[in-house]
C-alpha cells in the first residue's frame, strides 16, 4: 500500500510539475487577460493583449524583437543597466515575436503580432488613447502601450518607474522601433 501511495504521489508531482513548466501543455503561449500586470520576469513572455489574429495575411515574416535595439539603446532608452535578454524561440513563420530585456530594478519588453485592422479594433477597444507617437494611433492597456503599423501589432511594456515614467519610456521605445521594422 505504501509502494502505492509513493508511485502515485510521485506521478502527481510529476504531472503538476510538467504542466507547470508548459511542458505538457500543447500552446504554451496562452493569452494573459487583458488586466495582467505585465510579463512574466521568468523569461516566458505574453503580451497583455495575448496572441494577435493568426489569420492575418503576411508578406513576410517578423523581425527578430531582440535585433531592434541594441542592449546600449535599450539601456539609454529606459536608463536601466540590463542584467539580461530573453528572446523567443520562433520559427521564421510564427506571426508572435517577442524580446524581454530583464534590468536593474525592471524591464522592457515589446511583441510583434500579426493582426488586422478588426483584430487591433477589438483588441483594444477597452485601452485608453495615447498621445505621443505621431502618425499612429497608440493605446494604453494595463501598462502596455499598443500600436498597429500595417498588419503588425507592436506592444510595448516597461516596468521599473511610476505609471507615467514608464509610459514616457514605451512611448520613447515605440518611437525608437517603429521605423526598424520592415514588413
Amino acid at each position: 500500500m505504501k509502494r502505492r501511495l509513493c508511485a502515485l504521489a510521485a506521478a502527481t508531482f510529476a504531472v503538476v510539475a510538467l504542466g507547470g513548466c508548459g511542458l505538457l501543455d500543447a500552446d504554451a503561449r496562452r493569452p494573459v487577460a487583458a488586466d495582467a500586470a505585465g510579463p512574466d520576469p521568468s523569461g516566458s513572455a505574453v503580451s497583455g493583449l495575448g496572441n494577435a489574429d493568426k489569420t492575418a495575411e503576411k508578406a513576410d515574416h517578423l523581425p527578430d524583437p531582440c535585433a531592434l535595439l541594441s542592449r546600449s539603446e535599450v539601456a539609454g532608452l529606459t536608463g536601466r543597466a540590463i542584467t539580461e535578454v530573453d528572446g523567443d524561440d520562433a520559427k521564421p513563420d510564427d506571426t508572435d515575436r517577442y524580446c524581454q530585456w530583464q534590468q536593474d530594478g525592471g524591464q522592457l519588453a515589446l511583441f510583434l503580432s500579426r493582426t488586422t485592422v478588426d483584430g487591433f479594433e477589438a483588441a483594444v477597444s477597452q485601452a485608453q488613447p495615447v498621445d505621443g507617437v505621431e502618425g499612429y494611433d497608440a493605446f494604453d492597456l494595463a501598462g502596455h502601450l499598443y500600436v498597429r503599423d500595417d498588419d503588425v501589432q507592436v506592444d510595448v511594456y516597461s516596468h521599473g518607474g511610476t505609471d507615467d515614467q514608464n509610459l514616457a519610456e514605451e512611448i520613447t521605445v515605440m518611437k525608437a522601433v517603429l521605423p526598424r521594422l520592415e514588413h
